[in-house]
């Protein structure tokens, strides 16, 4: 799956945590992209089984369009925390380069880094206290 499905896929995630009904139009303006375009990737996302959308209608992740989905969010919410926190990015900065990281690295890799993360983090409340 490229870049752009990922997005998309993530994006109804988040929408769906917010209100249960997501629209197309919904989507195009979280990513800032035309409703053509939105239109074209949900035929995409729905020929690979990862959505179901009524003609005209909401749209809903699959359980293997949720899975996938909440596997890239997972990714971006955990490389945003390592900018921010160990790097010490600011947010917008951190939120931006997460979201093309999140494409592109091993699972092995995400799994080194929240072993990393996770420590560092220990380490850092303990010397707190």
């Amino acid at each position: 799956m490229n870049e752009s499905s990922e997005n998309y896929l993530e994006s109804i995630l988040i929408l769906e945590q917010r209100n249960p009904s997501v629209r197309m139009s919904d989507i195009a303006a979280m990513l800032h992209v035309s409703k053509p375009s939105v239109n074209k990737a949900m035929g995409v996302l729905k020929d690979a089984g990862y959505i179901h959308q009524e003609v005209y209608g909401t749209i809903h992740l699959t359980e293997s369009g949720r899975h996938y989905a909440q596997k890239v969010y997972s990714r971006h919410v955990l490389f945003k925390r390592f900018l921010m926190e160990v790097l010490e990015i600011d947010e917008q900065t951190a939120e931006e380069d997460a979201c093309h990281m999140e494409h592109c690295v091993s699972d092995a890799t995400m799994d080194k880094l929240r072993i990393f993360l996770t420590e560092a983090l220990e380490r850092s409340d303990q010397k707190q206290k």
